[in-house]
């Protein structure tokens, strides 16, 4: 895997990128926070500069080889880890499975379990015909490291996390401006991933919800100033 360690502090912060993204969707955060922290950003297997890897893409797969790289360059801990849309189930899997470094987990607009079926409540017969066509056509469409890792979390099993420490600070950033496409109604869509995205909160004793309003899905890149400075308050329980 090709990853990129930079900055010095004793707190590593570890980026994930959502699906098909490289660690370059990190730049701006990396520049802000190389001061204060150590920054590692990685090209999940088949992603940019790293060669693909083995099949099923499964979340706990990715969490695996994302262990195996820390081990590797030697990086022990304490972690922030920071994971935007299918990445923060990446840095969930990761904190469940291996607990033991992992400071404080943020996760920005990361989809909620159920929410695609949820959705489908939201449309006439019709447009729910039109969604699954679109969502048939978008996977069979997509490249094939996009498309193995959405399959590989299809399992229920993948979005559960009873063994991540009810006392793991989390801070869960939704997004309020996200475009849904033209099926149904914006407002109601928008309304259903903020009341969906509550239920992370369930996963830790110390969770916080943040609204970034008026924020596109890519927080990170719409509102990176304020992504870094929710960073730094996790950075400061070391």
């Amino acid at each position: 895997m090709h990853a990129c360690l930079s900055g010095t502090g004793p707190v590593t912060v570890v980026l994930a990128a959502g699906a098909g993204q490289t660690n370059q969707t990190w730049d701006p955060i990396v520049q802000m926070l190389r001061h204060e922290a150590r920054v590692l950003t990685f090209d999940r297997p088949g992603l940019g500069q790293s060669s693909p890897g083995p099949l099923p893409r499964t979340p706990t797969q990715i969490a695996q080889e994302l262990r195996a790289l820390l081990v590797a360059m030697e990086v022990h801990g304490p972690l922030v880890l920071v994971g935007h849309s299918m990445g923060g189930i990446h840095v969930l899997r990761y904190a469940s499975r291996y607990p033991e470094q992992v400071q404080a987990i943020l996760i920005l607009d990361t989809p909620p379990p159920g929410f695609e079926e949820a959705r489908l409540q939201l449309l006439t017969p019709a447009e729910r015909k039109e969604r699954r066509r679109v969502r048939v056509n978008g996977r069979n469409a997509a490249p094939a490291v996009v498309r193995h890792e959405r399959e590989g979390s299809e399992a229920p099993e993948e979005w559960s996390f009873v063994d991540l420490p009810r006392a793991l600070p989390l801070t869960v950033v939704v997004a309020d401006s996200q475009d849904f496409g033209h099926l149904g109604s914006p407002e109601a869509h928008r309304h259903l991933w903020i009341s969906a995205s509550r239920r992370w909160l369930a996963l830790s004793d110390q969770s916080t919800l943040v609204i970034a309003n008026g924020s596109g899905h890519m927080i990170h890149r719409d509102q990176a100033d304020r992504v870094v400075g929710l960073i730094r308050l996790l950075l400061v329980r070391h």
